[in-house]
């Protein structure tokens, strides 16, 4: 009977250390991609023809820190290095891109739902800022280069997380819902460019590795 009391309380105590709790924190190393093609098929009569063209891609490296404010909620600051390529036209059997390479500042929120023991589904709403520089290639051996910056509002829907330990924890996501705006600087014509562009994509993913203390 007392073995059987030690071991039912270390077995609580285990649990309870993989928690996600108030006053949790953890730091974190992130990657993210996105990436895709489009096929159009031509159709005249019996005679069909098909051609792909590339999709925005974009990737990323960044750190986070993470604080839980409350048990299962938490917010954290992260700082990444985004690169993103929006493909044009093509020149020569080439796709033209336009390169955007940027600093990037979010805040975030993310709530935890436990599904399985050490493993939970973690929602994220977050908030981006990033200013960079721009570069639009207008043929294979033209190009000028700018300054940009730009926010946007972000919905991770399908984001989990698995403890591995008492100390690291994997997250990672698939898709996003998201709206961003830009605006490209001219500091020749002392002019500007704003864009705006809403997703709801499937074709991105992302890693967090993180250390809980």
């Amino acid at each position: 009977m007392k073995r059987f009391i030690i071991l039912s309380i270390a077995i609580l105590f285990s649990l309870s250390a993989f928690a996600q709790v108030k006053g949790d924190m953890y730091l974190a190393g992130n990657l993210g991609a996105s990436c895709g093609t489009q096929t159009v098929t031509l159709s005249e009569g019996s005679y069909s023809t098909k051609t792909s063209q590339p999709l925005d891609a974009s990737f990323g490296i960044g750190a986070e820190f993470g604080y839980f404010v409350a048990n299962n909620t938490r917010l954290a600051f992260s700082l990444s290095l985004p690169v993103s390529f929006s493909p044009t036209s093509e020149d020569d059997g080439k796709w033209l891109k336009n390169t955007t390479v940027a600093v990037g500042i979010n805040p975030n929120i993310a709530y935890y739902v436990k599904l399985a023991e050490r493993f939970y589904y973690t929602p994220e709403f977050g908030v981006l800022f990033e200013f960079g520089s721009y570069k639009q290639k207008l043929s294979s051996s033209q190009s000028y280069r700018t300054g940009v910056w730009g926010w946007g509002v972000y919905l991770h829907y399908a984001a989990f997380e698995f403890r591995i330990n008492e100390k690291f924890a994997l997250g990672f996501n698939v898709g996003s819902l998201n709206y961003s705006s830009a605006k490209i600087l001219d500091r020749e014509s002392d002019s500007s460019i704003s864009t705006g562009q809403f997703k709801f994509d499937f074709n991105s993913a992302g890693v967090n590795f993180r250390y809980y203390f």
